[in-house]
């Protein structure tokens, strides 16, 4: 037997806690002598002491833990299952805010990182197929069903990396429900759901190349939106086209990735551009 000290001292409780367990029930003491009031634990109690502490630790409450240790093994071994795959849960999410920290402090070290360079596009004819996809995630799904439709129509996918392209077709961006057009340089015949369709001519495109990974693309446009800012003679219009020179295809490294943006801008007169100072 253990006195209330030398259990509190090896279980690491204060005895003011230990005595707030034994008046709510959750642990007594083994005995209580009846001159002295002195009370005693059993050496076993550290493994229920220890128990609870880890349950405390793990932000269960104490009405909770209470009716745990009195479950069975199995009920207990199954809550402790639950509560792993719910931290496991908060740590997915903590790394993801981490990533978020860590581009953030990446944009603001590299202010003007992405150039933007003004070109005209030239016309040009795609085979494509455009559908809404439940988010931009779901892309390479897309992708997937475009190629084994090109292949079951015998049309071959381009070698050159850069006769294929992403358009994206919303005014805004949205979770879900967003319209993707897959697409390659092509003039082939081909059948529903594919399409032929020739893409217009761009006079103005702001060209913005991103080396690495495709979670720069949110910074490339922030940073797309600094120039706008600083050229008022432009106002962007939509169906932003994304080309992929080296992707997934190529590689299986994410940092090698190459992905050409291309932005269809507008040019403004200077009575158009004061209309919209004035609005």
């Amino acid at each position: 037997m253990l006195k209330i000290g030398e259990f509190s001292q090896l279980g690491q409780v204060s005895i003011r806690t230990l005595r707030h367990y034994d008046e709510i029930d959750l642990l007594h003491p083994k005995l209580v002598d009846e001159e002295s009031g002195y009370r005693y634990y059993s050496v076993r109690q550290l493994e229920v002491l220890a128990q609870i502490v880890l349950l405390r630790e793990l932000k269960f409450s104490l009405k909770e833990i209470k009716s745990l240790i009195q479950q069975d093994s199995k009920i207990f071994t199954a809550t402790l299952l639950k509560k792993d795959r719910e931290i496991e849960k908060e740590i997915q999410q903590d790394r993801y805010r981490q990533q978020q920290i860590h581009q953030m402090i990446q944009r603001m070290q590299h202010t003007g990182k992405f150039q933007v360079t003004i070109k005209m596009i030239p016309a040009f004819s795609v085979v494509s197929l455009r559908k809404k996809i439940k988010s931009f995630y779901h892309e390479g799904l897309l992708w997937e069903e475009f190629k084994a439709l090109l292949k079951k129509q015998t049309i071959a996918f381009p070698a050159e990396p850069n006769q294929n392209l992403t358009i994206f077709h919303d005014k805004e961006y949205l979770e879900e429900g967003v319209e993707v057009e897959a697409a390659i340089i092509s003039n082939a015949k081909v059948a529903e759901p594919l399409q032929v369709r020739q893409l217009p001519k761009l006079d103005h495109a702001a060209v913005m190349y991103v080396e690495g990974n495709y979670h720069q693309i949110p910074e490339v446009y922030q940073s797309f939106a600094r120039w706008l800012d600083a050229h008022p003679e432009f106002r962007m219009v939509k169906a932003t086209r994304q080309i992929c020179h080296v992707g997934p295809e190529h590689t299986n490294n994410p940092e090698e990735y190459l992905t050409e943006l291309q932005i269809p801008l507008i040019s403004l007169t200077l009575t158009q551009r004061e209309d919209l100072s004035s609005n």
